[in-house]
């Protein structure tokens, strides 16, 4: 009898066992919190490094008068008579 008691001093209550796994889910849940906002940051920035990427490569005009409203009729020189 006392060998199956001593085997058993280990085992706890359900109740331990039930505070033991609150205490996990806690630091679990609190983790996956931490985790995913660390992954929202890290989409943030890795759209914004995008976005400034894109505005780099951007092609830059070199006089403020060379613009093109896109229509051919400007384009083209009438024949004189």
């Amino acid at each position: 009898m006392d060998l199956v008691v001593g085997s058993l001093e280990g085992i706890g209550s359900s109740r331990q066992a039930e505070a033991l796994d609150g205490v996990h889910i806690a630091a679990m849940s609190n983790q996956i919190t931490k985790l995913t906002a660390a992954l929202a940051e890290s989409e943030r920035k890795r759209v914004a490094e995008q976005q400034m990427m894109n505005l780099a490569r951007r092609p830059t005009t070199s006089a403020s008068d060379d613009i093109d409203d896109e229509s051919d009729e400007d384009d083209y020189v009438d024949l004189t008579p």
